[in-house]
């Protein structure tokens, strides 16, 4: 299991020396923001990890950069956690959504283990809503194509089309 920092300071520093020797090393094209939803606990496995030291020791080795949607995922994940930990700080009349909303991370976490430890001692207060295995929703993209390649739109061309076909029959019927 990985260790835990003991506070929010000493993992924002530990984070920016992981992303300091990361940029140092440099093994691939990267940048800070590249790294931005990684934990710190990824940071230091793409470090510790074979894949960098390969890639920095063996030349054979392919240059290959990280998984980055690998790292997406999990703050997907986290981003529900959070959102269920603030809908039930907010059932329980911790405070009013938009005041929870407004909460750091770090305080919605200590706030929501008071509560838990609240409902091991008062049986009063609400139990925890059973979650079914919710599978984070992928957003998808869709774009409708206002205009062609020439730059007319798609209404104007299906006219001309319509037209060109009367003009057709006009020519056939006569």
């Amino acid at each position: 299991m990985s260790e835990k920092p003991i506070n929010a300071e000493l993992d924002k520093e530990l984070r920016q020396d992981y992303l300091d020797h990361i940029l140092q090393q440099k093994p691939y094209k990267v940048n800070r923001a590249q790294f931005k939803d990684w934990s710190t606990d990824a940071l230091k496995e793409e470090i510790e990890i074979e894949r960098m030291q390969k890639i920095l020791n063996g030349p054979l080795h392919k240059l290959t950069l990280p998984n980055w949607k690998k790292y997406k995922q999990v703050n997907q994940n986290k981003a529900l956690k959070l959102k269920r930990m603030r809908e039930e700080l907010v059932a329980t009349e911790y405070g009013n959504a938009r005041s929870v909303a407004r909460w750091s991370e770090s305080k919605i976490v200590e706030t929501y283990k008071k509560l838990e430890h609240l409902r091991e001692m008062d049986p009063i207060v609400p139990k925890k809503p059973v979650y079914l295995r919710a599978v984070v929703p992928q957003q998808t993209l869709t774009f409708k194509k206002k205009s062609s390649a020439s730059g007319l739109s798609i209404a104007t061309l299906n006219q001309a089309k319509r037209q060109k076909q009367m003009s057709e029959a006009n020519i056939k019927d006569v």
